[in-house]
């Protein structure tokens, strides 16, 4: 393990950058960009150095790689790293007895046979395109890793990859009320249509936060093609996971009141629906058209829950028609009035409100719909589990790093008299900075910087 002596030169040239900013001869910014690349070419050169002394001590050590026979040495590799590109050295087993072939440091540190962009960059790729189009978050990643080129189909191929996030587990609470939103938004497929993406959130209440409020404890999830009852019984059971349901009192569910949010009541029986404002108030409009006054009349009829009221302004507005499609409009919303009437009395019964429009434009909208570009389902569906684990407060990079783990074989230490040595000849590497000719001068401020880098 050669990685102190290979080190030297890399050391000494970033001492010579701040010799050059502390006297004068670079500017701070000419300073800093150089000073990035001198860190990152240590990076590029440790993580080579690891990884070879890696396979070294995997190549000795055969009882822990029992079975595992060397079929080939020196097999060259690059993988793209937080550093920049790094190219290292490996062997290549074959295994006596089941004859898989295997590169057993890449599986010691979780590279797949084909993998060219280490995961850990993989991650930051999908963070970043969780807001920007894959191209430009190839751009943006590739930049901070030594200027290299991630292509767009790159950044798909890991959102691709993203599966649902776990959430963390704790201590289930007991609450007395629940509030459980749901809607869909409508996606451009790439075949000229549209599908949905549904987003359920299920939260405690509403908080003060300044002068606005916002949603307590809130607990998103999503899905594209799932069927309704698999759908809610996965909801239902991250809920379980965080709250004590049997002992919930109150559960409300509130939506535009469509089927596949209706069949939530299958999954929590004790759920009331309720109307979200927004729909009940389009279908109004719908109704009434410009005629403010037969709104009012229609709004108060539905208030006190009389029925024939808000029929008789129905039919006095659809007499009213001049169009055979204004008098289905009326119809329609009329419909839309009755089939969901006992869910708009819970409107004004209940003092809940409902936001589900904007939480599916901000979590989902933002990123599928509200720009023109066409998604395949598969693709929607990866990148709702990214937004989904952003909107609920979770790394995107760390989760799909963890997703990302694999460890075939046990982690092969180096032995302590191999640390022992390397520790001596760190002790030698202090004493040649530490006779650089500027350390033995007159008192100074850039002399007793230099000495704090020369690790005296």
């Amino acid at each position: 393990m050669e990685i102190i002596r290979s080190l030297n030169p890399i050391l000494l040239s970033i001492i010579e950058l701040v010799i050059k900013n502390l006297s004068g001869k670079m500017n701070f910014s000419e300073f800093q960009d150089q000073l990035a690349d001198k860190l990152n070419e240590t990076g590029r050169e440790i993580t080579r150095q690891v990884l070879e002394e890696m396979d070294r001590q995997i190549k000795e050590k055969r009882a822990e790689r029992r079975g595992w026979q060397i079929w080939r040495r020196g097999d060259r590799k690059e993988i793209v790293t937080r550093f920049g590109p790094v190219t290292y050295h490996r062997t290549y087993y074959r295994h006596k007895d089941t004859k898989k072939y295997a590169y057993l440091v890449d599986e010691q540190v979780g590279y797949t046979p084909h993998l060219r962009v280490d995961h850990h960059v993989k991650g930051e790729l999908v963070a970043c395109a969780a807001d920007l189009s894959y191209r430009k978050s190839g751009q943006v990643i590739g930049e901070q890793c030594g200027k290299v080129s991630i292509s767009g189909q790159t950044v798909k191929r890991a959102v691709d990859t993203f599966e649902n996030p776990t959430l963390p587990k704790r201590e289930r609470k007991r609450v007395a009320t629940l509030y459980i939103e749901a809607d869909e938004d409508h996606v451009a497929c790439q075949n000229g249509r549209s599908f949905e993406v549904r987003l359920v959130y299920i939260h405690e209440g509403w908080e003060a936060d300044g002068k606005r409020r916002k949603l307590a404890q809130p607990l998103y999830q999503s899905c594209v093609d799932e069927e309704a009852h698999i759908f809610w019984e996965r909801v239902w059971e991250e809920a379980d996971k965080l709250y004590d349901l049997e002992k919930v009192e109150k559960i409300y569910l509130m939506g535009d009141g469509s089927a596949w949010i209706q069949s939530a009541k299958e999954v929590f029986p004790q759920a009331e629906f309720v109307l979200d404002r927004f729909h009940y108030m389009r279908y109004v409009r719908r109704a009434v058209g410009g005629a403010h006054k037969q709104g009012q009349l229609l709004k108060n009829a539905i208030r006190f829950g009389h029925i024939e009221k808000a029929e008789a302004v129905i039919r006095e507005l659809e007499k009213a028609a001049v169009t055979p499609s204004r008098k289905r409009r009326i119809l329609d919303a009329w419909k839309y009035i009755k089939n969901n009437w006992e869910a708009i009395r819970a409107l004004y019964r209940e003092t809940v409100s409902c936001s589900v429009e904007g939480h599916v434009s901000h979590v989902l909208s933002a990123r599928l719909s509200s720009r023109p570009m066409g998604w395949s389902k598969k693709g929607a569906r990866h990148m709702s589990y990214v937004r989904v684990s952003q909107a609920n407060g979770q790394s995107v990079a760390a989760q799909y790093k963890l997703q990302r783990q694999k460890q075939n074989l046990p982690v092969i230490t180096i032995e302590p008299k191999i640390l022992e040595k390397q520790r001596k000849k760190l002790q030698k590497t202090r004493e040649v900075l530490n006779n650089i000719p500027i350390l033995q001068g007159p008192k100074s401020y850039l002399r007793e910087a230099l000495k704090s880098l020369a690790f005296v």
